[in-house]
């Protein structure tokens, strides 16, 4: 006994339809859509993600958005240094304090 073969083992969620829409039209997209593409792209669940990255149609305009504006999703890293040495400061402090 084989099991089933599904193409889409779940529904796309309204995001990632919007996103699939605008990155099959990619580089020909309004100031407008770009904008909507920029700011949904990062907040997409990563299932969604994958999905798009592993589909024949999305991947060439994926690759183009990434390469043109890639820079957008970006964590800076100043943000990335107080994160990380903010956990090391508490424990300093706790540390100090106790003894």
């Amino acid at each position: 006994m084989t099991a089933p073969f599904y193409a889409h083992t779940r529904r796309n969620s309204d995001h990632s339809a919007e996103i699939e829409m605008l990155l099959l039209r990619y580089p020909r997209i309004s100031t407008h859509e770009l904008e909507t593409l920029i700011d949904i792209f990062p907040r997409l669940p990563m299932v969604d993600m994958a999905l798009m990255t592993a589909d024949n149609r999305l991947a060439e305009p994926l690759a183009a958005f990434h390469r043109d504006h890639g820079d957008h999703f970006y964590a800076p890293v100043k943000a990335l240094v107080i994160l990380l040495a903010f956990p090391f400061a508490a424990i300093g402090a706790l540390w100090w304090f106790v003894s």
